[in-house]
């Protein structure tokens, strides 16, 4: 991920396959809130409450508005 532009871990900005944008927990090599398909992930989206596979999004090629959407949903948090 690193090698690619994007950043490792944390809170990171992803979208889903309807488009929609949200913050989620990425951990590299592991998953505990989704399904891990290689790059991709099988993961609720918070924004239309549906499960879709959703991927890592360069935030420097995102808007200041498509941010702040981001930044507004996120998924559950960890138990």
């Amino acid at each position: 991920m690193k090698l690619r532009g994007y950043r490792m871990g944390g809170n990171l900005v992803v979208r889903c396959r309807r488009g929609h944008l949200f913050t989620t927990i990425w951990l590299p090599g592991a998953s505990l809130k989704s399904i891990r398909l290689g790059w991709w992930r099988l993961q609720r989206c918070p924004v239309g409450r549906h499960w879709s596979i959703v991927t890592p999004v360069k935030e420097s090629e995102l808007t200041a508005e498509e941010r702040q959407i981001a930044s507004e949903h996120r998924d559950v948090r960890l138990p």
